[in-house]
């Protein structure tokens, strides 16, 4: 239940929070042969508690990328296998298939992005409707999400059949506060069929109708969003001095814990920072900085991770 629930985004609020809360507890304390193997092929053997960051970015990818390469029944068998050596195979096949879902997704990124910033204004267009051929349909769906974060604005990614054989298959994120649903139902008679809710949807499109399905979209999105929420906000919950940074402030702020949807971790801010030496970049091809910073004479080593979208955290 609490794989699930983080895994598939779930508010974690109210009885969603008790289950996830214990149910880490679970995975830490009693964790099943399948969860302990891929835990380890993962790099979280050893850890003394298993959080949702390990959930949401180690373990649940490992998993849902069996499933977008079309082989979700290893990671059934991985949970429920009550074999050893069988375990420890699954996970490490699953981990070299979640390998392989990266590659695809850094891949078709690049590409889209490329069309992004080629053929559009990703700035000034209310939306983006993106397509390629041969693009693999079990992962452009994140490369859906991470555009609309990069742009600020609804994203459809749409894979075309190679053969032109078959209708295409698109995937799309929207932003907070846009209705994705409602516009792509205004936009019905370009589609073969659609599904989904706010945030998140699926299309089925023919490839002739793709540049009309693009025109209409762009045109329910201007209509129906304000430019000021295409502009990017973020949310900061409080600013402290350096020197409030402790390891009791950082206990005490782990006790919101479980972070998730709906409760996501505190973000916090602090002003009239310098740099106290030269960053450094750090990690496989220089992705990460690490950086000394110094307010009022406290000094603090920070790291930024890429990953994590710019937020910076103080060791």
């Amino acid at each position: 239940a609490s794989l699930g629930t983080v895994a598939d985004v779930v508010p974690l609020i109210d009885e969603n929070r008790v289950l996830v809360r214990h149910g880490l507890r679970s995975l830490t304390a009693f964790p099943t042969l399948g969860l302990t193997a891929l835990a380890r092929a993962a790099g979280l053997e050893g850890k003394s508690a298993i959080n949702t960051e390990d959930v949401g970015f180690a373990l649940a990818p490992r998993m849902n990328a069996a499933g977008r390469l079309g082989q979700a029944q290893l990671a059934l068998e991985l949970l429920i296998t009550d074999n050893p050596s069988r375990a420890t195979e699954l996970a490490e096949y699953i981990s070299e298939l979640n390998k392989s879902r990266q590659h695809l997704e850094r891949s078709i990124y690049l590409a889209a992005n490329k069309q992004a910033q080629e053929q559009f204004d990703p700035d000034a267009d209310p939306a983006l409707v993106l397509a390629g051929r041969g693009w693999h349909a079990g992962v452009i769906g994140i490369v859906a999400g991470r555009l609309a974060e990069k742009y600020h604005r609804p994203v459809v990614v749409i894979s075309v059949d190679e053969h032109g054989a078959r209708p295409s298959v698109g995937s799309a994120r929207s932003i907070r506060g846009f209705d994705l649903h409602a516009a792509l139902a205004a936009c019905d008679e370009h589609l073969i069929t659609h599904g989904g809710h706010k945030a998140a949807a699926g299309v089925k499109v023919e490839e002739r109708a793709i540049d009309a399905f693009r025109e209409e979209f762009c045109e329910q999105v201007a209509h129906r969003i304000n430019h000021e929420d295409l502009v990017s906000e973020l949310w900061i919950d409080a600013e402290v001095p350096l020197g409030g940074l402790t390891m009791t402030a950082v206990s005490q702020l782990e006790r919101l814990a479980p972070f998730g949807q709906d409760n996501a971790r505190p973000l916090l801010c602090t002003t009239g920072v310098t740099l106290a030496e030269p960053p450094k970049q750090i990690g496989g091809g220089g992705r990460h900085l690490s950086l000394k910073v110094e307010q009022h004479g406290v000094a603090l080593r920070a790291v930024s991770l890429a990953q994590q979208a710019g937020h910076h955290v103080a060791d």
